[in-house]
């Protein structure tokens, strides 16, 4: 990232109460990060691990909800770190979010007794598309430097019991997802799949993993527009805070 402005674009979240900046030509956030904010528990005075934690935004719209005290992330790309930072102290939170520049397959054996980890894991299988000729879209996007079953059995490794691991991964991935849990031995606490519309197929899930062997809290699913264009309003209340 250079001094640049006009390389950085600046977006709002909560009415304009949040702000995320993030670069024009690089990696773009998607509704998959309010999306997964919204689903995390409310643990305001315990401490949470974002494991590819981008620019921040989704540990942004967690400490403004309160839902945690601090925030860890790890980010392998040092200029999304650097925006990670910049984007706390943008929207005052520098003081409560923590940003390892590091490879989470190296460095997750020092945060062994975590009770919160949450993630927008990359989701394109190496297999399944062409890459990005852009480093920092391709890393973010595709498992070029984490896959999922290494995210997944680290997670698992380091997770306290009583413990979440909070999820959102494309539909394709259910199946795979399942059986990459139970090798782990974790289990799927809560589900809810998210829709584009209404008569459509699930297109996303998100999902809260734990060591204890619980039945699966089902939810009612998410469904993102009423119409082309329009939010519903559950939609609305999520991007709204």
């Amino acid at each position: 990232m250079t001094n640049d402005r006009t390389e950085i674009t600046e977006d709002h979240f909560y009415k304009k109460k949040v702000i995320i900046l993030q670069n024009r030509n690089g990696y773009r956030f998607s509704v998959d990060a309010p999306i997964l904010a919204d689903f995390l528990p409310s643990l305001p005075s315990e401490e949470a691990l974002e494991i590819g934690t981008g620019c921040g935004i989704v540990s942004m719209l967690a400490l403004y909800k309160k839902k945690f005290s601090h925030i860890t992330g790890i980010e392998i790309q040092e200029p999304l770190s650097r925006l990670a930072r910049l984007n706390a102290e943008k929207n005052g939170f520098h003081h409560r979010f923590r940003v390892i520049n590091d490879d989470f397959n190296t460095v997750y054996a020092g945060f062994k007794g975590t009770r919160t980890i949450f993630s927008n894991p990359p989701f394109f299988e190496l297999k399944r598309g062409r890459l990005s000729p852009n480093d920092e879209i391709r890393d973010a996007k595709a498992e070029t430097k984490l896959k999922l079953r290494q995210l997944i059995k680290k997670a698992a490794r380091i997770l306290t019991p009583n413990a979440g691991l909070y999820l959102i991964l494309p539909f394709h991935r259910y199946d795979e997802l399942v059986t990459l849990s139970r090798q782990s031995g974790l289990f799927i606490s809560r589900l809810r799949e998210v829709f584009s519309f209404k008569d459509g197929k699930p297109e996303r899930f998100l999902v809260q993993l734990c060591i204890e062997n619980v039945s699966t809290n089902k939810m009612e699913p998410l469904i993102i527009f009423k119409e082309k264009g329009i939010y519903t309003d559950a939609m609305d209340d999520i991007l709204t805070g």
